[in-house]
């Protein structure tokens, strides 16, 4: 039997670049960025719905949910997600995982406060 696994998914320090190009006044760049890191998003989902046969529940900006009732996943094959993505915009990812969405994203809050950049899965602290 499987069970639902739930993919919290957010950009690493993006508000903060795109504040930095606004500041600057370098539209050319925050458009080029822009279009590139929503390429790069729409890449990220439509990669993980085939390789996990994931469903997208919500994304937008830097952000994205996802379920998969996959029972071959693997914490690498996210790793190595993670990397391409990295490859592809030059910016980090922080992902977590969960039962729940509340679980994912709460394991998605442990990627970023533990130095983000990271895969994190949901474990109940004691």
């Amino acid at each position: 039997m499987t069970r639902t696994l739930y993919i919290a998914i957010d950009g690493d320090n993006i508000g903060s670049y795109i504040e930095y190009l606004f500041l600057m006044n370098n539209t050319e760049k925050l458009g080029e960025f822009s279009k590139t890191y929503e390429l790069s998003m729409q890449w990220l989902v439509s990669d993980l719905q085939n390789k996990l046969g994931a469903t997208s529940i919500f994304t937008g900006g830097d952000n994205s949910l996802l379920s998969t009732d996959s029972g071959i996943f693997s914490l690498g094959l996210l790793e190595m997600t993670r990397v391409e993505f990295f490859q592809r915009t030059g910016q980090t990812l922080s992902i977590g995982l969960g039962y729940t969405p509340r679980e994912a994203y709460f394991a998605l809050k442990l990627a970023k406060t533990s130095g983000k950049n990271s895969v994190r899965r949901y474990e109940e602290l004691s």
